[in-house]
C-alpha cells in the first residue's frame, strides 16, 4: 500500500507537456505518454467561459470516438471525448505562439481559437490606448 501511495504521489508530480509535429500531438501527463495522430483529433479550441469571456483560457481537445489520453479524464460529447489540457497562461510561451504552432502543424480547420486571439488583440490595443492617454495627461496635453 505504501508503494502504491508513493507511485500515485510521483505521478502527480510528473510534468505535463505537449509536443507538436507534422504527425500529431504527444501528450505526457502523470507519467504516461499518449501519441495523438492528427486524424484522431476532431478540434482544438479555446472556449469562452460561462460568462462569455476568457478569464481562464484553456486549451481543449475534442477527440474522435474511441480515442483517449492516458491518465486523463475526458468529458463525453456523444461518442467523442473533450479534454481540458492546460491553461494557455500555463505554457512557457505566449498564448499566440501556442496557437500559431498548433495551426502550422495541424490540418486546416482543426484549430479554432480565432475568438480568443481577437480578444487578446483587443485587450492589448485598449491597454495601449489607455496608457497613451495617461501619458498625454501627464504631459499636459
Amino acid at each position: 500500500m505504501m508503494v502504491g501511495s508513493l507511485c500515485v504521489l510521483l505521478s502527480l508530480l510528473w510534468p505535463f507537456s505537449i509536443h507538436v509535429d507534422d504527425a500529431g500531438l504527444t501528450v505526457r501527463a502523470r507519467g504516461a505518454t499518449t501519441r495523438l495522430p492528427w486524424a484522431s483529433i476532431v478540434r482544438i479550441t479555446v472556449p469562452r467561459d460561462s460568462k462569455g469571456g476568457f478569464t481562464a483560457p484553456t486549451l481543449m481537445l475534442l477527440l474522435a470516438p474511441g480515442v483517449r489520453i492516458k491518465r486523463r479524464v475526458g468529458e463525453r460529447k456523444g461518442d467523442e471525448r473533450l479534454h481540458r489540457l492546460l491553461g494557455l497562461d500555463d505554457f512557457t510561451i505566449p498564448p499566440e505562439q501556442v496557437i500559431a504552432t498548433l495551426k502550422v502543424y495541424s490540418p486546416e480547420g482543426i484549430v479554432d481559437a480565432d475568438d480568443y486571439l481577437s480578444y487578446r488583440a483587443t485587450k492589448r490595443l485598449v491597454s495601449q490606448l489607455l496608457r497613451e492617454a495617461e501619458e498625454d495627461r501627464e504631459d499636459g496635453h
